[in-house]
């Protein structure tokens, strides 16, 4: 029977050797490092030092304070005009990164700023590094205005005595106000009102002088005569109301304007 002869060249191990290898498989083999991992090595290290020594150079901010008191001195030269004035500016986070500005601060409306109330100024730099922010503002505004000063129910109509002002911010007062009292007197209330409520516009109705079916007097006039008769309103009117009304001598329908309760006037 043939046998294979062993090829040229290759090395048949003994089973000794054969051991031997097998147990260096099993084992943790540590390599010296030569002069090219301890180049590498101080290279790497090199460029993480640098990485961390070398800072960019640190970036100028513009104050917080520096917008503030721009705005302030915008606000005190031109919104607040007396000594029943005052503001508030809106809170600015100091977190707000602005470059520095190398030239003054330009405070400006910002399209919507309003003369009392809530709104905002428009601060900017035309320096070099150009930038633009809104700063929200309140103006705040103090008058004498008209409040009840006691408990009066619907349809009560309004005297002097019945109320007096007390000074409020107005720059709240959104649904109006009264700060005359010849501006609310004879006026009828349209709802109850309570102590220190703040009278507005559309609290009044305006007191009708003449009811219609009610017997009313007629005036007329030139500048040579005047002429009175009696007639009957077909239309409820209040003052400066024009109205249809009848005449009781004539008989005939026409329009005349209320000048006082339960008295009319036509043209001649």
């Amino acid at each position: 029977m043939l046998r294979s002869q062993p090829q040229q060249g290759v090395k048949i191990l003994t089973r000794s050797q054969f051991r031997l290898f097998n147990s260096l498989l099993s084992k943790e083999i540590i390599f010296p490092a030569d002069s090219l991992y301890r180049r590498l090595g101080c290279a790497v290290l090199t460029i993480l030092l640098l990485g961390f020594s070398i800072e960019s150079p640190a970036r100028n901010f513009e104050s917080i304070d520096n917008i503030r008191s721009s705005v302030q001195h915008y606000i005190t030269s031109n919104l607040i005009q007396d000594k029943d004035s005052s503001y508030e500016i809106g809170h600015l986070d100091q977190r707000l990164k602005l470059d520095r500005c190398d030239q003054p601060l330009e405070v400006f409306d910002a399209g919507g700023t309003r003369p009392i109330g809530h709104s905002s100024l428009g601060v900017r730099c035309r320096g070099s590094k150009m930038w633009k922010i809104h700063v929200p503002i309140n103006i705040i505004r103090y008058s004498e205005v008209l409040v009840v000063k006691q408990n009066l129910p619907r349809g009560s109509i309004l005297q002097a005595s019945d109320v007096e002002p007390r000074r409020l911010d107005i720059s709240r007062l959104s649904n109006g106000y009264f700060t005359d009292k010849s501006e609310i007197l004879g006026k009828l209330l349209k709802r109850s009102l309570r102590r220190g409520d703040i009278l507005t516009n559309g609290m009044l109705d305006v007191r009708k002088l003449v009811k219609r079916g009610e017997i009313v007097t007629i005036m007329a006039s030139s500048n040579t005569l005047a002429i009175r008769v009696k007639g009957q309103a077909l239309m409820d009117g209040r003052k400066g109301d024009v109205i249809r009304v009848k005449n009781h001598s004539s008989k005939r329908e026409i329009q005349a304007i209320v000048v006082a309760t339960g008295t009319v006037k036509v043209s001649m």
